[in-house]
């Protein structure tokens, strides 16, 4: 009887506790639905302050090859050195710290270093050769005044008209503007600086993530053996071992591809003697890392540079990035990348315009390896289901052609049937042929 009482008790205990926290979620939701501008404002208040660990943890995930390997080295070089082999390891790591920080600075460095000079150049040359176009523009608009009188009639009698006009626009819109103007400048300027020192505090973050790498996994694999099963851990660690191999992969692939297509952009632009070829290959080596549309993305704000210099160049620059993007996408991109991602284009795009969407330029980037481990990690799943239930995981043997009417043995070769799946006479394509029967009409 007291067995039954405790039972019931918990049981309307257990109902009580989630009552209250559906209470809890549907306030909650009702407030966010109501101050979402409250909610986006502290995120992206959150968002600027731990921008420095954003930019730190990802310095140091590229630079985790460099550090290892230099690390690798020295330990090797230097073994014994010292009466305590941990020496030998702590010294390993100062000059792999040192040498990583000073690859990231050399890196940036040399980027600015390539664009400043090009960027300053086109700025006065356009600046220089303003006073020239407008010369041009006053003689031809000279020479049809003179070639038309009526027209020089027809607007006498408006000119008084225009001068108001141009200066009550002045005193309306300019004067108001130049304030604005001045006052974006001012927040410009402070947020240089702001961004220099999130750049230096990012370097520190960089140097403890790169030294303390190995007690952060082996934090997080205590946390998870601790608060999961034998299994479900084995499952998590496989999950961080894929999700690292894709972000790797693609990444570092991507950052080769880029330097390569941005070698090969500025060798095309110096052979057809195209005008600002370091700067434009630095851009176009740049956005290269954004799968799909990044060739495209750096080449219209360049080709809009070059038509104000040379028309000509531009639509020679124009071709170049065309053939320049399809021998990336079917010979460089595939031999450096390989099937680091496994998606088909259509996922490919889809990926990066819902994180461009979502996230920027960032999520451009890293939206293809993202999705990839969430549609690898579902893909496992489903496989895995089918084949508790003794069904076949190849997508090919689920696709139907019969509505062509074509033979798919000749096309796609004899397809395999699990044992116990299907029939001898039924191939498993065939399942859900007469639900699409209505189709073929």
């Amino acid at each position: 009887m007291k067995d039954t009482k405790l039972k019931i008790k918990k049981q309307y205990l257990g109902q009580g506790i989630t009552y209250f926290f559906v209470g809890v979620a549907l306030i909650l939701t009702y407030y966010a639905v109501n101050n979402m501008h409250v909610i986006r404002e502290g995120l992206r208040t959150l968002n600027g302050i731990l921008m420095p660990f954003y930019m730190g943890i990802i310095m140091a995930y590229l630079l985790c090859p460099v550090y290892n390997g230099t690390t690798r080295i020295l330990y090797r070089l230097n073994k014994g050195r010292f009466t305590k082999p941990i020496n030998d390891l702590k010294l390993a790591r100062a000059f792999a710290t040192v040498i990583s920080l000073a690859v990231i600075i050399i890196v940036i460095a040399g980027l600015f270093m390539m664009i400043i000079p090009d960027l300053l150049e086109s700025i006065a040359g356009l600046i220089m050769e303003l006073p020239q176009n407008v010369d041009k523009v006053l003689g031809w608009v000279k020479s049809h005044i003179e070639a038309n009188p009526q027209l020089v009639a027809m607007l006498e009698g408006k000119l008084d008209d225009l001068t108001g006009n141009i200066i009550r626009w002045t005193q309306e819109k300019i004067l108001p503007g130049a304030e604005v103007l001045l006052n974006n400048v001012s927040i410009g300027v402070i947020g240089t600086f702001g961004l220099m020192f999130d750049f230096f505090v990012a370097l520190i973050i960089c140097v403890y993530v790169l030294n303390s790498k190995e007690i952060f996994k082996a934090q997080s694999k205590k946390l998870v053996l601790a608060l999961c099963s034998d299994e479900r851990a084995e499952k998590i660690f496989e999950l961080g071992k894929m999700t690292n191999e894709t972000f790797g992969g693609f990444i570092n692939g991507k950052i080769i591809d880029s330097i390569i297509i941005g070698i090969i952009c500025f060798g095309a632009m110096s052979v057809l003697k195209l005008p600002l070829a370091m700067l434009i290959s630095v851009v176009v080596g740049v956005t290269n890392i954004i799968p799909f549309f990044g060739p495209f993305i750096g080449a219209i704000p360049s080709g809009i540079i070059l038509v104000l210099i040379d028309p000509i160049a531009a639509v020679k620059f124009l071709i170049m990035v065309l053939v320049l993007q399809q021998v990336d996408g079917n010979i460089i991109g595939p031999k450096i990348l390989g099937k680091t991602t496994k998606l088909a284009s259509f996922w490919v795009m889809f990926a990066i315009i819902v994180s461009g969407g979502l996230f920027g330029f960032v999520g451009m980037i890293l939206g293809v390896p993202v999705f990839a481990i969430i549609y690898t990690y579902i893909r496992r799943i489903i496989n895995g289901k089918l084949a508790k239930k003794n069904l076949e995981t190849e997508t090919l043997l689920y696709e139907d052609f019969s509505k062509y009417n074509i033979d798919e043995e000749v096309i796609f070769g004899k397809k395999g049937i699990k044992p116990g799946t299907c029939s001898a006479e039924t191939d498993i394509r065939d399942v859900g042929t007469e639900a699409n029967a209505n189709d073929e009409n």
